[in-house]
């Protein structure tokens, strides 16, 4: 019989999870766009009814009302499937890695259910934005956590002279890839429903008008208002659009270069070759999905689908950081030279 171990059933439930939790910040992200986030106003009821017994003839005669509690039932089972994988991994392993990421996860469902609760009864676009934010962290946890169950933590590729440069270069990027998605979480709780700056790659037709200033900016809610029908805009929005922008093409160009240059030696395990060529391709998916999300004037599939793989694109990079550096870890030799942890099931 072949001494490799097999993918374990707390591993694929922990798969599993990060599948919830993506098509969560999916669902989530339909929310934001299509400005439902208020059309239920109470919580954790569903206007007076207990949430999960609220009628579906109510719930489906309202498409906003519908998005909105259909995030929160969906939240909920997440909710669920955190504390079962929880539950199963301390159950089955005393390895310390999945005990305390299976534990973080934990906590950040609960926490992410409360504070989203708390921007409803709040209203508040602050609380909006810290829970997008939490829900990028609570997926790179689950992912983690996947990681740490895989047959690969156990039996890890050995590294080479340069694991320790592409762990950093691709961390790196992937801060970059979370901040430009914070400044993206920023402009649509601050600015829901329309666009700071319609067009690309200029702005209002030029390539840097002075919008700082008062009459420039007037000019351009001047046309907002003439031409786009849409509401004013500030000088903030903007500023935070073009600084999402880019980071945006100063991330994608960083994750191509990197990906050709951690390729390119012959002594590149075939595991991360695969990994980086995904990550590139995430990456130009996502700047393509960025520009069209403005020339469509954010039309919510193309946007949401740009909240989706910006998400797979920040967890694919910490995955591949994290692999990298628990290839260069030393472990003891001592008739086996790699740990197995008791989660694995031979």
């Amino acid at each position: 019989m072949s001494s490799v171990p097999r993918p374990t059933g707390v591993y694929r439930a922990a798969c599993f999870l990060v599948g919830s939790i993506l098509f969560l910040i999916t669902l989530g992200g339909q929310v934001t766009t299509r400005v439902a986030g208020m059309a239920v106003p109470d919580w954790p009821g569903t206007f007076g009814h207990n949430m999960f017994l609220f009628p579906w003839s109510k719930m489906t005669a309202c498409a906003m009302v519908f998005l909105e509690h259909s995030h929160r039932l969906v939240a909920s089972g997440v909710g669920l499937i955190t504390l079962g994988v929880a539950t199963w991994v301390w159950s089955s392993s005393r390895d310390r890695w999945a005990r305390g990421l299976s534990l973080g996860a934990a906590l950040l469902v609960v926490g992410q259910g409360i504070l989203g609760g708390q921007r409803v009864l709040q209203v508040s676009w602050i609380l909006g934005l810290m829970h997008a934010c939490l829900a990028q962290i609570f997926l790179v946890v689950a992912g983690s956590l996947a990681l740490v169950l895989s047959c690969f933590w156990v039996n890890p590729v050995r590294s080479d002279d340069l694991s320790k440069a592409r762990m950093r270069m691709v961390w790196g990027l992937t801060a970059i890839v979370f901040l430009q998605t914070i400044l993206g979480a920023f402009m649509r709780h601050e600015g829901p429903g329309y666009l700071a700056i319609p067009d690309f790659p200029k702005i209002y037709g030029q390539w840097l008008p002075a919008f700082w200033q008062a009459d420039v900016l007037k000019g351009i809610n001047d046309y907002r208002a003439a031409e786009l029908q849409w509401p004013a805009t500030t000088a903030s929005l903007m500023l935070w659009q073009i600084l999402h922008r880019t980071l945006g093409l100063l991330a994608a160009l960083g994750i191509f270069a990197g990906a050709v240059w951690s390729v390119a030696p012959s002594s590149t395990p075939s595991w991360w070759r695969r990994g980086v060529m995904l990550w590139a391709a995430l990456g130009g998916s996502q700047m393509f999905l960025g520009i069209l999300t403005i020339w469509s004037g954010r039309r919510p599939e193309i946007a949401t689908l740009h909240v989706l793989i910006g998400a797979g694109l920040t967890l694919t990079g910490w995955l591949l950081g994290f692999a990298s550096w628990r290839s260069v870890q030393n472990f003891p030799k001592t008739g086996s030279s790699q740990p197995t942890p008791s989660v694995i099931q031979r």
